[in-house]
């Protein structure tokens, strides 16, 4: 019977019992806290003696707090073959910790890994000396999908092609440690190492502090450095984060790591091919890219040699990587290093190459294109895992002893079918680690997955690594897309660290130009972003003022009741809606419940949230924390009203608009006091001064223009509610509510952050700092616009506008007036998106010249 894990029982700090937390480690298997004879191991001693003395519900509030700060930065990540599901990172409070002497082997053999496939990807698309000695056969190159002949020769400028790599290590029941497999193309999980390490330090700070843990800047210094010597040009060089895209599997680490990096987060579209180099399309034009830190696979690279897609990566890349006109890291092809057939013949590869055995073994590899391995296999079937040399979604590696019998020879037969394209290796049981579940702790198996970077004449080895564990204590498939947690790795230094706190010229260079480099799409997301921020306020403030009159002791009269529930429908675009001929006036508020709840209708409440969502998406590296947090409560705010909307409609439905109004306020108000004065900026500020705009001049149309009746002008008090203006008009006109004040307050006020005059100044405004001052025949379309736009404020009168005209029983003027400046304010819109946005055209023919691509 398996007792409680204990420390041996010779008292002092080695008498400290794991009992309290209900830990039981697993019978023969290793576990990185508890040694065989069940006392805890010399370097976890301080660590367990802190966690033991917190106890088990200060280490559960601690979770809980970890948990909320990863949603307030909104780290994510989405299952490989789940793209339109994003969960949140999870992250397990206890860290993997491992002493320093225990590390300086592990880092010495991660070193020695990255320089052998360093030597190996540059024999591959170099002189192949492996084949012409017969080190591995032609078939395990050539036949693999990682190997891309269009790479032959392209050399990275220096001693190391290969720049970045991962490797995912287990420790076996013996305690040795295997590597599993080998990530060159482009290796994940540095920025949820980073993530982990911020969120643990600022849960247990003290328990960090005092356990001297080794930091992780010195390796992205490394990186940053690394990056500037690939660059071409020294004065003003340029290196973009390319990422697939905002919504793909690891995009928050794309953008976590591009802003830490200082990089500008591209996508493909963002970049093009022309005279031979690399260029950005930026507000202000082109600018030449030197480096491209690539984060997408080779595949997804450049269509002309890898897909037939032009929608996915940039055609004409890697010919300009060729002739030497950008430099891209890691180099396309080097997916080649993570066939798993490697792993067999890779103590030959390290006899020729380096004239020894390597420090780290890779677990035992047969490779099914070998006739006498393939022997082996089928002999052992029923004990291996079997995985594919190439990885595609829904493909993974399967353990056989899981399958069902009739599974397993389902398998078998497209091992037999294609033995080429498998492997299979020994089925290695990982070590244990614990893990906070509930109140106390429970076993799990773990993989560590370590990384380096070229730095020197060699690698610099980050100093720890991403820590996955099982999701259950018997599961050996320990990946992000199987639901386990994460873990900080801590390891102890053996004497004080030296940080090399000298800044990077390169770095400074960067950031003084970075608002410039910015890609259009950025500036797009950004200013679709205000745009849908304002239209999602005005539109829930209209619902909420509908709903209050609806329930108010003194009601609208019918015909003014149906003008503002169409008008709800016009200012949303959610047609039909109240304008249908069948609408029903009676008990309007099943189709208000839908306006504001049903994702999936065009103009709907919820629809423009989710396009907040998604515009925010585009544009993560450049939000705050405070920002991101703000926009996880807009998507919980859906979620809320989504499950209590319906529920409250006998009560008072307008109450729970309320939160979600104030966390759109709170956006609006952060990006006014936190977010710097750039082009960025400008553009979203520019989208929300042209919604707004819109927004009031589409709902006084519908609202004011027909309605007058014998009582003056009723839906006036309805409409300063929704414009939050109120309180400001009785405070100002201590009159009722007059048409020509109102137009007054809502139209022409240039002190009343509401009215269209304010909005049109400040657009003005930011036009100007965009594109410089108005001068003459140089002003823009979109300039002209606006200030024609402003030009008829100023010219019309308030006595001709609120003038009724007798026959009709409408404000005639005021309609003209206001359908003119709607027309300008859509023709500024269209000047400012024909102009910015709208510039890139469709693929291009490329044409070859001696220099490469022109």
């Amino acid at each position: 019977m398996q007792k409680t894990a204990t420390q041996s029982q010779s008292g002092g700090s080695n008498s400290m019992p794991l009992d309290r937390f209900n830990y039981t480690p697993k019978h023969n298997q290793y576990d990185e806290v508890v040694d065989k004879q069940g006392a805890i191991r010399e370097h976890w001693h301080y660590p367990m003696q802190v966690l033991r003395s917190m106890g088990p519900e200060a280490l559960l509030e601690r979770q809980r707090t970890a948990k909320r700060i990863l949603r307030d930065d909104g780290a994510s990540y989405s299952p490989g073959d789940q793209l339109n599901i994003s969960h949140t990172w999870n992250l397990d409070l206890l860290p993997l910790i491992l002493s320093s002497q225990e590390w300086e082997v592990i880092e010495n053999a991660l070193r020695e890994r990255a320089e052998l496939l360093n030597l190996i990807l540059d024999d591959i698309y170099g002189e192949r000396n492996l084949l012409k000695h017969r080190i591995i056969p032609p078939a395990a190159l050539y036949g693999h999908r990682g190997f891309m002949r269009a790479c032959d020769g392209i050399r990275v400028p220096g001693e190391h092609q290969l720049i970045f790599h991962a490797s995912d290590l287990v420790r076996d029941n013996n305690g040795e440690w295997l590597v599993i497999g080998d990530r060159t193309q482009a290796p994940s999980g540095t920025g949820y190492s980073l993530e982990n390490r911020t969120v643990l330090r600022r849960v247990m700070p003290s328990l960090f502090r005092d356990a001297h843990v080794h930091r992780l800047s010195n390796f992205f210094l490394a990186w940053r450095r690394k990056m500037a010597e690939l660059s071409q040009s020294k004065d003003s060089p340029l290196v973009v984060y390319l990422t697939e895209g905002a919504f793909k599997e690891n995009s928050f680490e794309d953008a976590y790591l591009a802003n830490y990096l200082g990089y500008p987060l591209v996508q493909s579209r963002d970049l093009t091919v022309r005279k031979g180099s690399v260029w950005l399309k930026s507000l202000d034009g082109l600018r030449r890219v030197d480096v491209v830190l690539r984060r997408v696979d080779d595949a997804y690279t450049d269509p002309l040699v890898a897909r037939q897609d032009l929608s996915l990566g940039v055609p004409g890349l890697l010919e300009v990587a060729r002739s030497g006109g950008v430099v891209i890291a890691n180099p396309v092809g080097s997916g080649v290093l993570e066939n798993p057939v490697l792993a067999k013949y890779m103590p030959a590869i390290a006899q020729h190459f380096l004239g020894r055995e390597l420090r780290l073994n890779s677990v035992q590899t047969w490779w099914c294109g070998d006739p006498a391995d393939l022997a082996y296999v089928k002999a052992h079937f029923n004990e291996l895992l079997i995985r594919p040399t190439f990885r595609l979604p829904g493909k993974h590696s399967l353990f056989v002893s899981d399958l069902p019998p009739e599974k397993r020879q389902e398998l078998l037969n497209h091992v037999l079918a294609k033995p080429n394209d498998y492997v299979a290796q020994a089925a290695v049981t990982p070590s244990q680690t614990p893990v906070l579940s509930g109140a106390s702790f429970s076993s799990r198996p773990l993989v560590l997955r370590g990384f380096t970077v070229a730095s020197g004449n060699s690698y610099n080895v980050m100093p720890g690594g991403l820590t996955r564990v099982g999701s259950s204590e018997d599961t050996l498939h320990i990946v992000s897309q199987f639901a386990g947690a994460s873990k900080d790795t801590w390891i102890l230094e053996s004497e004080p660290e030296v940080q090399d706190a000298q800044p990077d010229d390169f770095m400074a260079r960067q950031k003084m130009d970075r608002s410039f480099s910015l890609p259009s799409r950025v500036i797009e997301n950004l200013y679709w972003f205000g745009r849908y921020a304002e239209r999602a306020e005005s539109g829930l403030r209209l619902v909420r003022t509908a709903f209050e009159e609806l329930n108010s002791i003194e009601p609208l009269r019918e015909n003014m009741r149906r003008s503002l529930l169409r008008a709800v429908t016009h200012l949303t675009a959610s047609y039909p809606g109240f304008t249908a001929k069948n609408a029903d006036f009676s008990a309007p508020e099943q189709e208000l419940l839908d306006l504001v709840a049903n994702r999936a209708r065009q103009g709907s409440i919820a629809h423009c949230l989710e396009s907040i969502l998604h515009s925010a998406g585009g544009v993560k590296e450049l939000l705050s924390n405070d920002m991101l947090r703000l926009i996880n409560d807009v998507r919980d705010g859906m979620e809320y009203l989504n499950s209590n909307l319906a529920s409250s409609l006998q009560a008072a439905p307008e109450e729970l608009l309320d939160p979600l109004i104030t966390t759109l306020l709170a956006l609006s108000g952060l990006s006014q006091e936190s977010m710097v004065r750039s082009r960025a900026w400008r553009f979203m500020e520019i989208g929300r001064r042209i919604e707004r705009a819109q927004r009031t001049v589409e709902l006084l149309r519908h609202t004011l223009v027909a309605g007058a009746d014998g009582h003056g002008v009723p839906l006036l008090k309805p409409v300063l509610a929704s414009l939050e203006s109120r309180i400001v008009y009785k405070r100002y006109y201590r009159v009722g509510y007059r048409l020509d004040k109102g137009l007054e307050l809502l139209i022409f006020d240039p002190e009343n952050p509401r009215s269209v005059l304010f909005q049109l100044e400040a657009l003005k405004g930011h036009l100007e700092d965009v594109t410089g001052p108005t001068r003459g025949v140089q002003v823009g379309d979109d300039m002209r616009c606006v200030i024609r736009a402003i030009n008829s404020l100023l010219l019309s009168s308030l006595t001709e506008l609120s003038k009724l005209d007798t026959e009709s029983g409408h404000f005639l003027q005021l309609d003209i007036f206001l359908k003119t400046l709607d027309e300008d304010l859509k023709a500024a819109a269209r000047c400012l998106a024909d102009r910015y946005f709208e510039h890139a055209s469709g693929p291009q023919p490329i044409e070859m010249s001696g220099r490469g691509l022109q």
